[in-house]
């Protein structure tokens, strides 16, 4: 290399080098861009899923400082349960979330501190009872947001609001069926004792416990009038939490598809319960009531079954 490209070279440097001592700040290393922000905001789902009960469970929030400088004073930051979030939230997603119900929940505290030095608040809590209110199986949406934040700090606004989609749930091992030996039947639409000894086809022949045995409706001499029902006296009022329905023994049309609960207290008077879907199977279907009526009597009528014809039939009714 000549003396005078090693020159050359050696200016380039030192150029570079000067360049890179110039203090340009960048802007997140800037103390007037520190802000506070919500860490469960960064998530884009929070998504809380509790066992149906009259107990009290608790999911946290909270505010949090990031920034190029620490906190050298305490900030006071205030929160809101922000409904109007809710709505904003379904409409930009196409959503139809519910709020949780008010009275099944409450936040711990509405006001917090970041201490001088600390990057968060100490955990919050808000703490949920399930049984206040919410329905089984239902989605919920919670919206928590930073308010405002004391002094000159910015809040950051892409961060300032956490979303909780809260939901109650069960399993079936929860439950044990209800014992049937003293139930009877407080009415059927209609019923078939042509079936003879070996079917059944009473209503009683639905809670005796055999599923070789079946309710069937009347078919000798012409068909009972749909819709279909079924109604169960369990001699005490009780709490339904589900319903377990077992189809007839067989590959014939008239297996229940979709029915209805009702429950009474007098076996008059009735109230809506739910609507359910079967298969076009044989064995024992379970679905949860998410609405946990008490009665003393429940109905089912069958709203639709499968082959679309004017006769229905089931094997065993229970519930628990």
């Amino acid at each position: 290399m000549t003396l005078k490209n090693i020159t050359l070279a050696l200016a380039g440097l030192w150029l570079l080098t000067a360049c890179e001592k110039i203090a340009i700040p960048k802007e997140e290393l800037n103390a007037a861009n520190s802000q506070v922000y919500m860490a469960a905001a960064a998530r884009n789902m929070n998504m809380p899923v509790l066992r149906m009960a009259d107990t009290t469970y608790t999911i946290t929030y909270g505010a949090s400082y990031g920034g190029y400088e620490n906190l050298t004073r305490d900030v006071q930051v205030e929160f809101v349960e922000d409904v109007t979030k809710v709505q904003a939230y379904n409409e930009q997603h196409g959503t139809s979330y519910a709020l949780l119900p008010a009275k099944c929940y409450e936040l711990e505290t509405l006001s917090a501190t970041i201490p001088k030095g600390s990057t968060t608040t100490a955990p919050l809590a808000v703490k949920i009872n399930p049984s206040k209110g919410m329905e089984l199986f239902k989605d919920y949406l919670l919206a928590i947001s930073i308010k405002q934040v004391s002094g000159n700090i910015k809040l950051n606004s892409t961060l300032q609001t956490a979303y909780y989609i809260v939901r109650a749930s069960l399993d079936f091992t929860d439950f044990a069926d209800y014992d049937r030996s003293q139930w009877m039947v407080a009415g059927v639409s209609s019923e078939e004792p042509a079936e003879g000894s070996t079917n059944g086809g009473l209503g009683i022949h639905a809670i005796d416990g055999k599923n070789s045995t079946f309710w069937h409706t009347k078919w000798d001499g012409g068909f009972g009038t749909p819709p279909h029902w079924i109604a169960i006296d369990m001699g005490e009022k009780k709490v339904i939490h589900g319903l377990v329905l077992t189809g007839r023994q067989s590959t014939n049309n008239g297996k229940p598809n979709t029915i209805q609960l009702e429950v009474s207290d007098d076996n008059s008077t009735w109230t809506h319960a739910g609507i359910f879907n079967l298969q076009n199977i044989n064995t024992a279907q379970r679905f949860f009531v998410t609405t946990f009526p008490e009665g003393r009597y429940f109905r089912i009528t069958v709203l639709s079954n499968y082959g679309n014809v004017e006769y229905t039939h089931l094997a065993e009714l229970s519930a628990f």
